[in-house]
């Protein structure tokens, strides 16, 4: 009886076990076709590759063809920039994109499939007369099962006149130099928001913290838009900071102030801009420091000044040495101010010249024999602690002031006359004279200038007086 059952069961196992041999097949062939799908249907494009198309499509003035480049649910949005360009498309004005002078594509934190682009030169030919973009490309990769590079925001950044026809013919500078730098849609944003003295636009720039930290720099520069600027980008230079990722320092900056025809100052701008935020990081000011007046107006004021030596915060003089005039006025102040510093003992003040790098050498004499110490800011500090203690007075001359340099470096050469004289006494217990060696730089992580070496020679026989 058995038997019998079991060779009437057979047949059904046997069937079971055909069916899911069947559908174990026909699931692996499935498997197989969607992994097919996915690997050999997925665009293969790189996102330099559809940067091409992109200015592709912008240069053929194809409204229809920019269109398809973008994700359909972000064209809606008037913030993400497909609605502008749109419609200069559809009115037929010509682009001229410059894709050798963007910035790399790099990835977009939390988002394996997303890219962004910055920096892009756009010139577009409208009516009025040609106008240079930067723009901020992002593009992801979009779709189920055929994935494919898509726009979700293409944003300009910043934008100028271009000139086109310079005065007796000569050739002018690029409007944007640099153009490849990542910060520079920042910079063009900032001069736009000058020129039109839109504070809420400037004031957007900031980044919040450092509008608090650099309050007074923030607060000067608000203050000045009350005026006409004219701002001047063509010779700035851009350099990142080694030891800083992210921060950039813009310096050669030319702002000219005017009240109507008349012109109030032209000083220059040094700006450093870092990329901030947790989820969708920006460049960000974090510094816009106002640098000393310039040009004309600068060597006029400073003519007026007639002593050759460099006291609290006046400067003057003969103007020896190969420096800009802006750097030379620039660094006398910084003298100016370590010079008083110095003699008013105010220690916090004479450091604050100083960089955090600084190497400076003092010389010690004993017995007509000099000897060299090479000091770091802390042992600088030290030093200067007792020498404050020494001294009821000290006195600092300067003469025979030499500046060398650019707009962001200076080698500086003088000399210097140190006295002091005890507390309990009116005769100077120590003197001598010597030729000082500084050597100054704007600093990059603020914009200020400092000094970050400094040596000292004797010049004559030392010391005038002995000891007490």
């Amino acid at each position: 009886m058995n038997d019998v059952q079991n060779r009437q069961n057979s047949p059904k196992k046997t069937i079971i076990s055909r069916n899911l041999i069947w559908g174990g097949a026909i699931a692996a062939i499935v498997i197989a076709f969607v992994l097919f799908l996915v690997i050999f249907m997925s665009s293969s494009e790189t996102p330099t590759a559809f940067l091409a198309k992109w200015k592709s499509a912008l240069e053929s003035t194809d409204a229809k063809k920019y269109e398809s480049l973008w994700v359909k649910s972000e064209r809606q949005h008037p913030d993400r920039g497909y609605q502008n360009t749109a419609r200069l498309l559809r009115d037929n004005i010509n682009f001229e994109v410059n894709l050798e002078g963007s910035g790399q594509p790099y990835r977009v934190p939390r988002f394996p499939n997303r890219y962004r682009i910055e920096g892009i030169p756009v010139t577009v030919h409208l009516p009025d007369g040609p106008t240079q973009q930067l723009r901020n490309l992002v593009i992801e990769k979009k779709g189920i099962i055929q994935q494919r590079w898509k726009i979700i925001q293409d944003e300009v950044a910043g934008e100028g006149i271009v000139a086109t026809v310079a005065p007796e013919s000569t050739p002018q500078p690029n409007l944007i130099n640099n153009a490849n730098s990542p910060v520079a849609p920042t910079v063009i944003a900032w001069k736009s928001a000058l020129e039109a003295q839109d504070v809420q636009k400037y004031t957007d720039l900031w980044d919040k913290s450092a509008r608090k930290k650099r309050a007074a720099s923030f607060r000067r520069a608000t203050e000045l838009m009350s005026q006409t600027h004219i701002v001047e980008i063509q010779y700035a230079t851009y350099s990142s900071v080694p030891t800083q990722k992210n921060r950039y320092v813009v310096d050669g900056i030319r702002v000219t102030l005017q009240n109507g025809e008349e012109i109030i100052e032209t000083h220059n701008r040094t700006l450093t801009i870092e990329k901030k935020g947790f989820f969708r990081r920006q460049w960000k000011l974090i510094n816009d420091q106002i640098g000393e007046i310039s040009g004309a107006i600068a060597l006029a004021r400073a003519e007026q000044v007639e002593v050759n030596t460099v006291s609290g915060e006046e400067s003057g003089g003969t103007f020896d040495g190969n420096a800009p005039i802006d750097t030379h006025l620039k660094v006398r102040q910084i003298l100016g101010k370590w010079q008083e510093a110095w003699e008013g003992k105010d220690l916090e003040t004479y450091m604050s010249v100083y960089s955090d790098s600084a190497l400076i050498t003092r010389v010690t004499i004993r017995g007509g024999v000099e000897t060299e110490v090479y000091l770091k800011k802390n042992e600088l500090r030290a030093k200067m602690r007792r020498l404050n203690n020494l001294y009821g007075d000290i006195q600092v001359g300067i003469s025979n002031l030499q500046i060398n340099g650019d707009r962001a470096v200076a080698d500086v050469t003088f000399l210097q006359k140190f006295t002091g004289t005890p507390a309990s006494g009116t005769r100077p217990a120590y003197s001598d004279i010597g030729t000082k060696k500084l050597n100054l730089m704007v600093d990059p992580t603020d914009g200020h200038w400092r000094i970050y070496a400094e040596t000292w020679k004797r010049y004559e026989n030392v010391p005038d007086y002995p000891k007490m």
